[in-house]
This record gives C-alpha cells, structure tokens and sequence, in this order.
C-alpha cells in the first residue's frame, strides 16, 4: 500500500467517527443537558431530614376469639432523610402501613414494616417504634334493659305497671373483662316534658356507658329500645287513722267502732290541703228503716265523700249499729 492510499483510509477513518459524532447531535445534546439538568436538581442543597406522618390501618383478623384491646394509635411519624428536592415533595402522610395483627401478637415493631419512598430517600427511624398489644376474649352477654326518665310533666306521674321495652334485652360482645361486670342495661331518658296524659311511645338510645366500663371494643345490638308507656295525674294517698263515725236522722244508738280509718288519694297539693275535721264519714239511720235493731246490732255502711280527692277508702267500711 502506497502512502496517498494509507493517507486516504485515515481521513475515512476520521470522518467516519466525526460522523458518529454529529449524526443525530440535536438528541444527543438535548439527552445531555437533561442529565446534567436532573444531576443538578437531585444534588442540589445537599441532603434534608423530614419527619412525614404515615397511617395505620388493622389488617384482617381471621381469629376472632379474642379482642384487641389497645388503642392503635391512628399514625406514626417516620423520619427520612435524603436529597432536599426528594424529600420536599414526598406526599404527608405517606401511603399506610397495614399492620399484620394474625396470631394476636403481644408487640408489633413498627420499625419493621417497609414504608414506600423513591429512590435515594431511606427511612431513619419511625416514633414509636413498637407497640405492646393487650388482648382479652370476645365473649356476648344478653342484658335486660331499664328505662329512665326525664322529668315529670307538673301534676303527672308515669303509671305504675303500665312501662313495657322493646326488645327488653339487647346483646353486647367484647372483651369478657369489661362485659363480665355488667349486669343490666338502661336506656337514655325518656323524654316526657309537655306530654298529656295517656299513652305514649317512644324510642330511645341505650346508654352506652352507665358503669364506665363500655368503649369502643364493646358493641350493643340493637342500640335502640322502644319505650311504651302511660301518663296518669299525680296522687297522695293520705291516712286519717282515728275519724269518728257521724250518725246522720237519729240519736241514741251506739256504734261499734266508733272510730274508723280513712286513707284519701288526691293531687298532692289537695291532699296537703286537708284537715282531719274535713274527713266526715256518716252513716244515715233512715237508711236502715224505722224497726232496725229490734232483734240486736245491725251493720250499716260508712258513707264519705272527700271533694277533689279520685279515692276514698275507709276501714271498717260498715260498722254495727244498736239502740
């Protein structure tokens, strides 16, 4: 090979990579200026430390003979460190942490479970870090339900015997160590301000907490009662325990007792009202007719009338009358 023919490979040669070179040089210079672009982005500041807040959620528990009771906390705070334009845009909170409660373990490390980050961003250290779980067994208890009142409307009452609940017993599972105590249940007050008198229903709430041991480990099926009931007047009953019987058209016999007892039922504010000498129970001679007692005492029924008052009992209620 001559000389001219070595020189002109060389020039091929060279042409050859300058070609390479400025073949497609606008992508290639625009691939470039990216990579230096997105170096300069991922470095620049330097490092940063953030604390971000991630969730938890209870995974699924296929064992449902026992029951958690610690409270899970409703996040932890993770700290990470990495490049500042990283960690500035990492999302608060994070994506959540599904904890593996299988087996009803004493303790979970936090710490442990993988949390998702990009790349170049690790995880420093995650407050708390562990968590010590109480577990206690699911037990269900049928209580009987009372009911309660508000207060009573000005001169009614709730008539005795007449309150019924539906359902009368309701159903509560949870832990055995707060349930086991428990022995009724009461539903919230019924409200009878500005009832009449009669009968009524209404539907109440049970009260969720009336010994302070009801959380949210422990539900009540159902949550609601019905509550039938009536409305009366208010009454006093009032004992008069020594009257003397009054002999109404006729003098000279004698009666056997002479005395009686009397018990009145009134509004309270009548029966508060009364005096022995306003209680006159009577028994009227022309009743018996003009021959009466001829052949020894007879009976005759005490009369008395009480005004404003619903009942009147007296005892004896016929005393014995002779000449």
């Amino acid at each position: 090979m001559n000389r001219d023919e070595h020189d002109g490979e060389e020039r091929e040669g060279g042409g050859g990579f300058l070609a390479l070179l400025t073949e497609n040089w606008s992508l290639k210079l625009t691939a470039l200026a990216l990579s230096i672009g997105l170096y300069v982005l991922l470095h620049a500041g330097g490092e940063s430390v953030r604390t971000i807040e991630v969730d938890l959620i209870r995974g699924s528990e296929k064992d449902q003979s026992k029951i958690l009771l610690t409270p899970i906390p409703p996040r932890v705070h993770v700290t990470v460190q990495g490049p500042r334009s990283l960690i500035d845009d990492l999302p608060n909170p994070a994506d959540a942490i599904s904890l593996d409660l299988s087996g009803h373990p004493s303790s979970i490390r936090l710490e442990d479970y993988a949390i998702k980050l990009p790349p170049g961003v690790r995880k420093l250290n995650v407050t708390p870090s562990a968590l010590s779980l109480r577990w206690d067994t699911r037990i269900s208890k049928r209580l009987k339900v009372s009911a309660t009142w508000s207060a009573n409307p000005e001169s009614l009452v709730v008539k005795p015997g007449s309150v019924s609940i539906s359902p009368a017993t309701v159903l509560l599972t949870g832990p055995k160590s707060r349930i086991d105590p428990i022995q009724s249940m009461t539903a919230k007050a019924v409200e009878l301000h500005d009832r009449p008198v009669g009968t009524h229903i209404q539907s109440v709430f049970i009260d969720k907490d009336p010994h302070g041991l009801i959380d949210g480990t422990v539900t009540i099926d159902p949550e609601q009662v019905e509550v039938r009931f009536e409305l009366m007047t208010e009454t006093r009953a009032r004992t008069f325990p020594n009257v003397p019987v009054l002999v109404m058209k006729g003098k000279g016999v004698t009666l056997r007792p002479r005395n009686v007892s009397v018990v009145v039922t009134c509004p309270p504010k009548r029966a508060d009202e009364l005096r022995e000498d306003m209680i006159v129970p009577k028994i009227d001679l022309e009743a018996l007719g003009p021959d009466f007692a001829k052949k020894g005492p007879e009976e005759a029924d005490v009369k008395l009338e009480v005004a404003g008052c619903s009942d009147v009992v007296v005892s004896p209620s016929r005393v014995a009358v002779s000449r």
